[in-house]
């Protein structure tokens, strides 16, 4: 008899479950990495994985997302997000199992009212506590932004309070030719500065060259900043191109440093980047590394099971010993194993030194 009435609550637990429209995803991913080049066979290998759960009950998702690598259990979060009547609630809480030690704990709730936007936001870290209202709204073409800021980092530190800290309004709006966003500060002391900002103002018969404008308030000083925007790019061609300028108005130089092709051939993308300045005027692509040049070809395509990834990239040194200069090549690649499952691949091979990275990984989604 009583085997019978836990069933019978365990079948009804179980429709009430179905009935209220829960589910349950999430993915479990492993990357595996091998350095051929480690001293020891142990320091050679590496190995990350990440675990995500959601359940979705009605209106509201709760997860929990467990990070793994080498040294151990390295991250936990977790967080649920709902709705309750008119209010979305968001909450989100944050470990460091390695300490072991609480590191965060974020709460948000949102509410529309009559076009506008309420939200209010609680956070507790470090042993302080803070606390944003604030309210965004827009009438015709005017955008309206206010934030008020409770909670000061430079609180001692165990105290939690929550004192007035910061308030900022801002304002966007059309204005003649240019859009202005307009910002002011107060903080416990009063008025700190109010700036007004105007982005892309034209200059006829010169569409590859446009002005930001910046104008600061504050109670001592006012200030002008204007900043040349130039446009160099072509169909498929950028120019990496950097201006030497002196003050607000005077330009007295151009620096072409380098360029980027990017072609679609079918299904396949070729890219080619040069780059040969010293990038004190232009940031030097962060995809050449170490490099001046590279060419990559790239594929998505449906492969034997489902859709297949494909990238590969040869890297020139601007001096070696190698024909042509060529100094390392790379290749990644990824497919689709069923709907659910996911394996990938990469490598890197540099001249000189041999196979310095193979990679592994599969994921697995829910």
């Amino acid at each position: 008899m009583r085997r019978a009435f836990i069933l019978g609550a365990i079948l009804v637990v179980g429709l009430g479950l179905a009935g209220s429209a829960q589910a349950l995803t999430g993915y479990w991913s492993i990357d595996l990495a091998i350095n051929p080049q480690s001293a020891s066979f142990v320091e050679a290998f590496s190995y990350s994985t990440d675990l995500l759960v959601k359940y979705t009950l009605g209106d509201w998702t709760f997860s929990s997302l467990s990070q793994l690598d080498k040294s151990g259990w390295t991250d936990q979060d977790f967080s649920a997000v709902g709705v309750l009547g008119g209010f979305t609630i968001s909450s989100a809480l944050a470990f460091d199992p390695d300490v072991p030690e609480f590191d965060k704990w974020t709460t948000t709730t949102t509410v529309d009212i009559a076009g506008v936007t309420f939200s209010g936001t609680f956070a507790l870290y470090d042993e302080d506590s803070y606390l944003t209202l604030s309210a965004r709204g827009t009438s015709g073409s005017v955008d309206l932004d206010v934030t008020v800021q409770f909670g000061d980092d430079d609180d001692p530190i165990g105290e939690c309070d929550l004192d007035f800290s910061e308030l900022q309004i801002g304002v966007s709006f059309p204005f003649c030719c240019a859009e202005v966003d307009s910002t002011v500060y107060f903080d416990c002391d009063g008025f700190v500065i109010a700036i007004f900002e105007a982005t892309g103002i034209g200059i006829a018969n010169l569409p590859w060259v446009t002005f930001d404008a910046t104008l600061e308030f504050t109670v001592q000083s006012k200030s002008l900043v204007i900043t040349p925007e130039f446009d160099f790019s072509a169909v498929c061609v950028e120019l990496y191109v950097g201006v030497e300028t002196t003050g607000n108005l005077t330009i007295e130089a151009f620096h072409f440093d380098g360029f980027k092709l990017e072609c679609d051939i079918g299904n396949v993308e070729f890219t080619a980047i040069s780059f040969w300045g010293d990038g004190e005027f232009v940031t030097k692509p962060g995809i050449l590394g170490d490099y001046w040049e590279m060419y990559m070809i790239e594929a998505n395509d449906d492969g034997c099971c489902g859709p297949f990834d494909f990238e590969a990239a040869v890297f020139f040194d601007e001096d070696s010993e190698h024909l042509f200069d060529v100094a390392e090549f790379t290749f990644d690649m990824s497919i689709d194993l069923s709907a659910n499952m996911e394996f990938s691949m990469g490598a890197d091979y540099v001249l000189g030194a041999g196979v310095t990275s193979l990679d592994f990984g599969f994921l697995v989604s829910w």
